[in-house]
């Protein structure tokens, strides 16, 4: 029977779509609308990404716990071209390379600690603390990091079950007020003062800046070091083969970074939010990451963990205008991190485990990691 391989696949990019559709819940839940439309597949995003006339950034999230934007993520060119060009020094190799040996003295400290006791969760206990102790040093805030584990893996749920945004907001607006009385030498200070068409930034900027800042560098990154924890847990051979070949070992965290999608969707709007046109609740559309990042167009055997894919054009940074501006830090942070577990010649299986995987045709993905506990071998 003769099969016709771009029939097939519409009808499959079609499924991909009618499955998001009706699983919303994977797309970042800071949208309070279910979204119309979902753009699924490699190229069909790329090309959406790419578009910020049609698919636009002008929108608020997280309706329930803020009202203001995150900065640079909620505003459309140009405006969001002098955020980011602003906020780019912190963020580029050159400057972020200068904190490794901070990054690996954590990273030795928190990975022998986490391994000298047992009945330990990953998350809570080694990604988490690792995540935070490199973000006091790359916002040369280490004073706040015992407050930001605090919080636990979730600012929004940080005081009950119920989403709110006080002890986030609590924090942001402590760390403006000092930074407009005092001279520290901190990011946090130098946010506060940066100059946006040779105007200051107002307190709500501050808020938006800061808060994804925060956000953007934590709960993202410690995903991938869990689901790296577990992995190796589950097959210690590409833990030993990695050892073995550290020539692998930047192609195996761009290979986490696809197979994990630690952020797996995101909402973009048909009609800009401070257009002054009518909002209609049907303007969300879903950018579905993780259908970019499992399609069998660019990736062979998608569901298969391979550290020698010879190119891996991942989604999980975004792409277009809107690129993580976080990308190379998760990337070193990563590097890092691998090579402290290869050097440490720890060893371990996974003990207990409850997983909430995605449903539908990436069942076999990690969507949030409930509890990790593993044991040492």
């Amino acid at each position: 029977m003769e099969v016709n391989v771009a029939r097939a696949r519409k009808l499959f990019m079609k499924l991909l779509e009618d499955y998001f559709l009706a699983n919303y819940y994977l797309v970042v839940t800071v949208f309070n609308f279910k979204p119309s439309k979902t753009i699924v597949g490699h190229k069909a995003l790329r090309e959406a990404l790419r578009d910020t006339g049609t698919y636009s950034s002008d929108l608020q999230g997280d309706a329930d716990v803020r009202d203001y934007r995150q900065l640079p993520l909620e505003v459309d060119p140009p405006r969001h071209h002098l955020y980011r060009a602003a906020l780019a020094p912190y963020f580029v190799k050159p400057t972020i390379g200068l904190l490794v040996p901070d990054f690996r003295k954590h990273a030795e400290e928190i990975l022998k600690n986490f391994f000298s006791h047992t009945d330990r969760e990953v998350g809570a206990h080694l990604s988490l603390p690792l995540v935070m102790h490199n973000l006091g040093v790359i916002y040369r805030r280490p004073q706040d990091v015992a407050e930001w584990i605090s919080w636990g893996p979730d600012v929004w749920t940080a005081e009950s079950p119920v989403r709110s945004g006080n002890v986030l907001h609590r924090y942001l607006d402590a760390m403006y007020e000092e930074a407009m009385t005092k001279k520290n030498n901190d990011v946090w200070n130098e946010i506060a003062h940066l100059e946006i068409e040779g105007k200051q930034i107002s307190a709500e900027e501050f808020r938006g800046i800061a808060g994804v800042m925060l956000a953007g560098g934590r709960d993202t990154v410690v995903k991938l070091f869990t689901g790296i924890m577990w992995h190796f847990g589950n097959h210690p051979e590409d833990l030993q083969m990695l050892r073995a070949n550290p020539e692998l070992l930047a192609p195996a965290i761009q290979e986490f970074l696809r197979f994990l999608t630690p952020l797996p969707a995101m909402n973009r709007t048909l009609i800009p939010e401070s257009s002054g046109k009518e909002l209609p609740d049907d303007r969300y559309v879903s950018m579905s990451f993780i259908s970019g990042n499992f399609d069998e167009s660019v990736f062979n055997e998608p569901f298969e963990i391979d550290f020698n894919r010879a190119r891996n054009p991942h989604l999980s940074f975004g792409f277009g205008p809107h690129t993580c501006l976080g990308n190379h830090i998760a990337e070193i942070e990563a590097k890092v991190f691998l090579e402290v577990l290869f050097d440490s010649g720890f060893n371990w299986s996974v003990r207990e485990q409850e997983i909430r995987f995605h449903n539908g045709p990436y069942s076999k993905v990690p969507d949030h990691f409930t509890s990790l506990k593993l044991e040492k071998i």
